[in-house]
């Protein structure tokens, strides 16, 4: 054990293992409430090694450790045999399911926005040097080449969601990575049909096994991981330790796969199915109406991966008449309207980071009708530019619905592959598809940018920093609306005391918590009361809502961003119901500490109704 004597002083500071009763822990502290405090030796509690200060309140026994406080906790309930709370921090919300949600979809897909915009761009130059003539994969090595590597990161997909979401969830990202391999192995590739899922097979007998493609999903990857690391997690605390490391891996793995294969990745593609079949008689019921009903629904089934089947209903409906009415529709207004809503918050946006992400997103999707890094790295991430989405695709899906527009290939609707609407007997069918695509584009850039959305604002400088250059700075702004003051007139006495680090403190307004800095987001505490964010030159920040709310066990805390999550200066990260709080008998008062601060000069701007767009402190070498 890293801490264990550590976690023995403090044991036997505190009175022994039989005058603790329970033991929680927050971000900072450990949390004991004991039979009878006079057992405790005060003073030498405060001398351990390892112990910043002792903070005796609200009935509690809280002995501040620092951020590593997690490990000493694990310890400390080792040694002492003391149970640890499975309930502490995982009380389920009453509300929010949706962006919870939502939440864990962008904490798993954030970190691989790169390769998808890497290999999305790639493949619309690709496309036009297909097009001038100038190479092709059968005339030229090179391109052969880069045509490969680029539809790699496609093809591989759930890979790269494997490690991500392990990361996200916790859990060993190599055994994540093995599940995520195993849905695109060539030999389960090779069984199944690439148009029409379907029984292949039993498992054990009596487990049907439904031969469905996992290529190129999101969803199903992060399904298994998130259920992986519940399984990895309770063969850990079941298994001795002795052989925990031999058979952890085998019986995750025994576990998984039947589940993997029988339950949770069809399960996506089964829903797919029936919405599918719903959505087709929509269209055989509603004609027109019903294309444009599609377009509102459409974006949000490629964020969650549920449109793969509308373009296998897509492909056999053009094989047997030779046009395809709906499903190339709906990605050709969505696709659009993905784009126009990226380069909306680009001209809007004030940070430079964030717009060089929109434009190059927005690219991809009107070029090469790639709308991930649009859905993930824009619309779902700031939320409301999906609103204007699902305006502009409708707008679009209504128009083309009224012209009956059809499309004569099964290609990825974008400006390049206009030719795929090229055929038939209406010679304004291309005209029609360009004015769908105008409507989309037109009516979501305008809705994007009447409808807003929380800007994450950096600074001029980038916020990418190195500290170690003299007279270098870093600029905090405001992670909260309200009055700002410095560290030590906080209410809790261990922030006061800059025992954890220097920093600022808010009494807030509104419950809306940003981010003070461009960075990436180091941890988001189980009673969500609590983000951690490490900034690009290194800084690292603890953001603490309220005082001692880490009792509320979640209740009243609404996160929208995960681990790992890269994050920009202004980016909403979580809010946080004030009455609530207040109505429990809690301080709100929130305070954002700078954990490694020790070499660096903090100065704090003292300031009334601040905003987010105010710098309320500099972090100086």
């Amino acid at each position: 054990m890293k801490y264990e004597k550590l976690s023995k002083n403090i044991i036997e500071a505190v009175g022994g293992s039989n005058n603790i009763v329970t033991l929680q822990h927050c971000m900072t502290r450990l949390r004991f409430t004991l039979k009878d405090e006079s057992k405790a030796n005060d003073q030498k509690i405060e001398a351990i090694d390892g112990v910043l200060s002792l903070i005796k309140k609200g009935g509690q026994y809280q002995v501040v450790i620092g951020t590593h406080v997690h490990d000493v906790y694990l310890d400390v309930c080792q040694i002492a045999n003391i149970k640890e709370d499975e309930n502490f921090g995982n009380k389920k919300e009453k509300k929010g399911i949706f962006n919870s949600i939502f939440s864990a979809i962008i904490g798993c897909v954030g970190p691989i926005i790169p390769i998808l915009v890497g290999t999305g761009l790639g493949k619309c130059i690709l496309l036009f040097v297909s097009m001038m003539g100038w190479a092709n994969a059968e005339t030229s090595m090179t391109y052969y080449v880069f045509n490969f590597v680029f539809d790699a990161g496609f093809t591989f997909l759930p890979v790269f969601t494997a490690v991500a979401a392990a990361k996200h969830f916790k859990c060993n990202m190599y055994m994540a990575a093995l599940l995520g391999c195993a849905l695109v192995h060539p030999q389960w590739s090779g069984i199944v049909s690439a148009t029409d899922p379907k029984f292949i097979g039993d498992m054990f007998g009596f487990l049907p096994l439904y031969g469905m493609p996992y290529t190129s999903t999101l969803i199903p990857a992060i399904l298994i991981v998130f259920v992986m690391s519940k399984v990895e997690f309770g063969l850990n605390k079941v298994l001795p330790e002795l052989i925990r490391g031999m058979l952890t891996p085998l019986f995750t793995l025994l576990i998984m796969t039947p589940l993997a294969f029988v339950v949770l990745a069809p399960a996506m593609g089964i829903i797919s199915i029936y919405l599918g079949n719903a959505l087709l008689w929509c269209y055989d019921t509603f004609g027109m109406f019903a294309i444009a009903i599609m377009c509102i629904i459409y974006p949000w089934m490629v964020a969650t991966g549920m449109h793969a089947t509308l373009a296998i209903a897509g492909i056999q409906i053009l094989s047997q008449s030779g046009y395809d009415p709906f499903s190339r529709t709906l990605t050709l207004t969505a696709n659009m309207a993905q784009g126009a809503a990226a380069f909306a918050c680009a001209v809007k946006t004030k940070n430079r980071d964030f717009r060089n992400t929109c434009l190059s997103a927005g690219f991809t999707a009107f070029f090469a009708g790639i709308t991930e890094p649009c859905i993930y790295g824009v619309s779902i991430r700031l939320k409301k530019p999906m609103y204007a989405v699902m305006i502009g695709s409708f707008t679009g899906g209504l128009y083309a619905g009224f012209c009956g527009l059809k499309a004569f290939a099964f290609m990825t609707p974008s400006i390049i592959n206009l030719p795929m609407w090229v055929g038939g007997n209406n010679p304004n069918n291309l005209m029609n598809a360009i004015i769908t695509m105008i409507i989309s584009a037109v009516v979501t850039f305008i809705a994007t940018l009447v409808i807003g959305f929380d800007d994450p604002v950096c600074s001029n400088n980038n916020l990418s920093i190195d500290l170690d250059k003299k007279d270098e700075k870093l600029d905090i702004y405001a992670s909260m609306r309200g009055n700002v003051y410095s560290v030590e007139k906080a209410h809790d006495v261990a922030f006061a005391s800059r025992t954890l680090g220097d920093g600022l403190v808010y009494d807030p307004i509104e419950g809306k918590v940003y981010a003070p800095f461009s960075g990436i987001v180091s941890f988001v505490f189980p009673t969500k009361h609590s983000i951690g964010i490490v900034s690009d030159s290194g800084i690292e920040a603890l953001i603490h809502c309220g005082v001692n709310t880490v009792n509320l066990n979640g209740e009243g805390f609404n996160v929208f961003v995960g681990e790992n999550q890269r994050v920009c200066a202004g980016e909403l990260l979580m809010e946080i119901d004030l009455d609530f709080i207040k109505s429990k008998g809690y301080d709100t008062q929130t305070m954002l500490i700078f954990t490694n601060s020790k070499d660096n000069r903090i100065l704090v701007f003292e300031k009334d109704n601040v905003s987010k767009e105010d710098i309320v402190a500099t972090v100086l070498k």
